[in-house]
């Protein structure tokens, strides 16, 4: 997709070049060299712009193929971090932290580094999609690998520990929980306040992935159709 861009670029800016050297030697001069240098950038002009035809379809497959990738990757790890049970016990989290530590993310990682758009200015779509899907999945990366060895210790016996691990695993949930109280009527007329807790990352997530950037992927056309169904 980043190859796709560049090279879109470059042969659109040498087709447009040479399209204007063209009508410059052919309006401007005459004699048989200036019809020899004609030719010779009208030949410029015709490569370039069917290498920018091709180029240009190579960005739209490309494109399509590498945001479905990291979308599909995205929903893996989303579908995983959404497993995790608030109300487990000590030790059910930090065998949950170090199996998803374990999940290999480098595909996931990879695919954002080869989204580029040929239309974008100031990069805006790329930084949306850095930020609003990509870093909150790295920031809870980063944490859990941050205390994936002190689990790993914790649980072979080797640095027990369970205060130092409840930390950790408070760490790690302040990338993901959100609480929430709510104020109903009880029978008896009575006020009664309840607590409820989401997974705020896979919320936030999910919302982005079907929402902006489903149209990015797919284009307002197709977003607003499926919207509609």
């Amino acid at each position: 997709m980043r190859n796709n861009v560049k090279l879109t670029r470059i042969t659109a800016l040498l087709t447009v070049i040479s399209l204007l050297i063209t009508i410059v030697i052919h309006y401007g001069f005459e004699g048989g060299e200036a019809d020899f240098l004609c030719n010779v950038s009208l030949a410029i002009f015709g490569s370039g712009l069917l290498t920018c035809i091709t180029a240009y379809i190579g960005y739209v497959t490309e494109k399509k193929r590498t945001l479905e990738s990291f979308f599909y990757k995205t929903t893996v790890l989303v579908r995983l971090i959404n497993k995790y049970e608030f109300n487990w016990n000590l030790e059910k989290k930090i065998v949950f932290f170090l199996d998803y530590f374990d999940v290999d993310k480098f595909e996931w990682d990879a695919h954002m580094g080869e989204i580029c758009f040929l239309c974008d200015v100031n990069r805006e779509k790329y930084k949306y999609i850095h930020k609003k899907i990509y870093m909150p999945i790295l920031e809870l990366n980063q944490k859990v690998a941050e205390h994936a060895l002190h689990f790993r210790w914790h649980k072979d016996g080797s640095g027990t520990n369970v205060p130092m691990m409840e930390r950790f695993i408070a760490e790690i949930e302040e990338k993901i929980k959100q609480e929430f109280i709510g104020n109903h009527t009880g029978e008896d007329g009575e006020m009664i306040q309840s607590k409820s807790v989401k997974n705020k990352l896979v919320f936030a997530v999910r919302k982005e992935l079907n929402g902006k950037y489903f149209e990015l992927m797919y284009g307002k056309k197709v977003s607003r159709k499926q919207g509609g169904e």
